[in-house]
């Protein structure tokens, strides 16, 4: 079956490859770590010899924010090549789907304007409702705060008894985030970003990788 020593060995392996790679438990991370996080992770398949190889980006600057991103997609090994841990090729097919495929598809986004970009095209991305919170946390990113509070409008009536794994997420953006925006105090909400986005780099053991940057609003606040 998948075990740590071999997600944590092939990991290993694929980030002393590339020395923009970071290894962070069972992912590897494209440094340096910025509003967006970049990351490539194994799971375990449904078939114990079969691992599960993802690819994903994220924004950090959310209070629930998680090293597996906000989007998540499979990497598919080529066809005919081999993808068990028991067939003795698997290391280098999965080493070449990565530098050949997807990891210029990760460095290629840096920004958050990148990760939008990126994201765009996904009917997924705009039409689903768990996507409206992250897209309140973009636009206040941008400072657009009467996007994100129309935004919010839409789901201010959610019954937070019945929100499951959601409620955290819509209490941050409700109670902490939705004030300070009504009340236009951009210095606050500069302040607020910063500390959502500083606080899962540590609850992830992140700061080697960590390069505070300026949000968009402060750069338009500094002009």
């Amino acid at each position: 079956m998948t075990t740590k020593k071999q997600i944590n060995r092939l990991l290993g392996e694929l980030a002393a490859r590339n020395p923009d790679l970071a290894q962070s438990e069972r992912f590897v991370v494209i440094k340096p770590l910025r509003h967006v996080l970049r990351s490539i992770s194994i799971d375990r398949g449904i078939e114990a010899d079969s691992p599960q190889f993802l690819c994903s980006i994220g924004h950090f600057f959310s209070p629930t924010a998680h090293r597996q991103g906000i989007t998540l997609d499979r990497i598919f090994l080529p066809r005919g090549a081999p993808h068990r841990w028991s067939e003795p090729g698997m290391p280098a097919a999965f080493f070449e789907a990565c530098e050949t495929q997807i990891l210029p598809k990760l460095r290629s986004v840096n920004t958050i304007e990148d990760m939008l970009r990126f994201r765009q095209g996904s009917s997924e991305f705009n039409a689903a409702m768990e996507w409206v919170i992250h897209r309140i946390h973009f636009a206040a990113a941008y400072g657009r705060f009467d996007r994100a509070l129309r935004r919010f409008e839409h789901i201010k009536h959610w019954d937070r008894s019945r929100m499951s794994w959601r409620r955290p997420q819509f209490e941050h953006v409700a109670d902490e985030l939705v004030p300070l925006m009504r009340a236009d105090d951009r210095e606050a909400v500069i302040r607020l970003l910063h500390r959502w986005e500083e606080d899962r780099v540590r609850r992830f053991g992140l700061e080697a990788i960590y390069e505070p940057t300026p949000f968009p609003l402060e750069l338009a606040a500094g002009a």
